[in-house]
């Protein structure tokens, strides 16, 4: 190895090894996969929460391999699904009400009828709930026995039976069933699709109920309605959500469904009551004002609540119209609402909001963090806050810039125009509409001034009364200079000699130049600056011989140029 190459080494030999090291995990796909499996959750999760993409990037992949899974093995999917598909399909509202008004009117006719107090005075006497007599007096039907049988194996997996049944060996009855059910795969059907579903028996009807994994099969004494068959449907759900997994694999063990029975019992529970005994034809009065009452308790509710949803999209309104405020999450409470978001602080507070919305002003809560809004009206806001204008002053937002207009003094526009040079307002300011306060009093003693005549007795002699004027006037146009000055304008001034027609026009062309300078050199011990006085030569354009003693003279004109009109 050169020398060249073992300084290279001394020098560069670490960041050597860590660039080759670099080099080689990204060469490997197994290095690239572990990195990014350890930060895939925490992107997915971020990514989420800025927006909806990563949804809609999944959507199709997603779908279709479930579309893929649902075509190869649907009977697993269905099997999975089966403890809460029934449940969320016979879930209806109409079903609900419908349930909920035949219970209130068939306890309401026993309770105010002659039986349904004697009924309540022996429940009452024998320590049993008045709606459980009423079932108890009038029954139409009552589930005796309750059998659950596998179906992979016919085995009993549980029975259950009201005392006073009269009860064979379970496990007989569990066989024979199961027996029974193979002969009519066999018999009565080509392509063993078909089960046995109902068998009457005298005062007995037989129930079977079909399910993934194991079979209800209920022994009911009466005619049962169909409804109960939807009952029943619903308890053998509840068995495959609850014991799913154990009832595929039952093969005799107890153990492994402990528990069961007690849903199991919930089919004993099933009976119906007889419909009461006809009452004399009359007004129900009292079943008349039960219903008024409760038409005008759902009236309030609805009214109530239609009042609410008013009241919230007006706050909502008003948030969406208030500048500097923006709200993701709206909570009800007690008292009012609550918010979570981020506010400017130039935006308007809660109570103010409160009052727009037509709440109360301690109706409207939240945590809203402080955050710097982007909206014209806050800008435009936090600009005026900056700037403070005077009074006669005004600042608006015309195409895109901050106009200023109006009449101030110079030492604000001086500081607003530092500021916006120096602090970011949202937009350009543009001053050219506001006029210096001070400058009309300049322009007044600039007029006074103007235009001053001065006269020489002969030749370029001043006379002796221009000079002792040429003395005051210079103070006093020095003293002008300098407030123009102070105030970012300038003043020019133009003195201009003049001549009468008595003398060649090339003669009194130096001897007008010459009154000129004459001036000037008066002015000069004031302090004004030689830079900014012109001299100029007024010669009459042909010589007749007058002599005009005013004529001999000089002006002076003067002109401001201010750095704001």
């Amino acid at each position: 190895m050169s020398d060249l190459d073992e300084l290279k080494t001394l020098l560069f030999g670490a960041e050597k090894e860590v660039l080759d090291s670099i080099q080689q995990r990204v060469q490997m796909p197994e290095a690239r996969a572990a990195d990014i499996a350890a930060v895939l959750p925490e992107a997915i999760r971020l990514r989420h929460r800025e927006n909806d993409d990563l949804v809609d990037s999944l959507k199709d992949p997603f779908g279709h391999c479930l579309r893929e899974s649902l075509r190869e093995t649907p009977e697993e999917f269905s099997d999975a699904l089966y403890p809460v598909m029934g449940p969320a399909i016979r879930k209806s509202i109409a079903h609900a009400l419908k349930a909920f008004a035949e219970r209130i009117n068939q306890t309401l006719e026993h309770s105010l009828s002659v039986k349904g107090i004697k009924w309540r005075i022996e429940a009452a006497r024998a320590g049993v709930p008045f709606p459980s007599y009423i079932i108890q007096q009038s029954l139409l039907y009552r589930v005796e026995q309750a059998y659950l049988i596998s179906r992979e194996n016919g085995l009993l997996v549980s029975h259950v039976h009201h005392d006073a049944s009269h009860i064979k060996d379970s496990d007989a009855v569990s066989a024979m069933f199961t027996a029974i059910q193979d002969f009519v795969k066999e018999s009565f059907s080509p392509d063993r699709s078909g089960r046995l579903e109902t068998a009457d028996m005298g005062e007995f009807t037989l129930w079977a109920v079909h399910g993934p994994h194991a079979l209800l099969v209920c022994v009911i004494r009466g005619v049962p309605p169909r409804e109960l068959r939807t009952e029943l449907s619903r308890v053998l759900e509840r068995l495959h959500f609850r014991f799913g997994e154990a009832l595929r694999e039952y093969h005799g063990d107890t153990s492994s469904v402990t528990g069961i029975e007690d849903e199991l019992s919930v089919c004993l529970e099933m009976e119906a009551a007889r419909k009461p005994e006809s009452a004399k034809k009359g007004r129900p009065w009292a079943l008349i004002v039960i219903a008024l009452l409760a038409l005008g308790l759902m009236g309030y509710g609805a009214w109530t609540a239609w009042q609410q949803a008013q009241q919230f999209q007006r706050l909502e309104a008003v948030l969406a119209e208030t500048p500097g405020v923006y709200v993701g999450n709206i909570e009800r409470t007690d008292s009012g609402y609550s918010l979570v978001g981020l506010r400017d602080p130039l935006a308007a507070d809660l109570a103010a909001i409160a009052e727009r919305a037509g709440l109360d002003a301690t109706a409207l809560t939240g945590q809203l963090r402080p955050y710097r809004s982007l909206d014209d009206a806050i800008q435009l806001q936090r600009a005026m806050q900056q700037l403070a204008p005077e009074v006669g002053t005004s600042i608006e937002l015309v195409d895109g810039k901050l106009l200023v207009s109006g009449v101030a003094r110079h030492g604000w526009i001086a500081n607003a125009q530092a500021k916006a040079a120096t602090v970011d307002l949202g937009w350009p300011v543009d001053f050219s509409g506001v006029t210096v306060a001070e400058w009309p009093m300049l322009q007044a003693r600039a007029d006074e001034l103007n235009d001053a005549q001065f006269f020489f007795a002969n030749g370029s002699e001043l006379a002796a009364e221009s000079v002792q004027r040429l003395s005051d006037y210079g103070s006093r146009l020095k003293q002008l200079a300098d407030d123009v000055a102070g105030l970012g304008g300038t003043l020019e001034i133009v003195v201009t000699g003049h001549t009468d027609a008595s003398g060649s026009p090339a003669r009194n062309a130096i001897l007008a130049r010459q009154r000129a300078d004459a001036v000037v050199a008066a002015l000069l011990p004031a302090g004004l600056l030689p830079a900014r006085i012109q001299t100029l030569a007024a010669v009459p354009q042909a010589a007749d011989g007058t002599a005009d003693a005013s004529a001999r003279r000089a002006t002076v004109a003067l002109q401001l140029n201010p750095a704001l009109r």
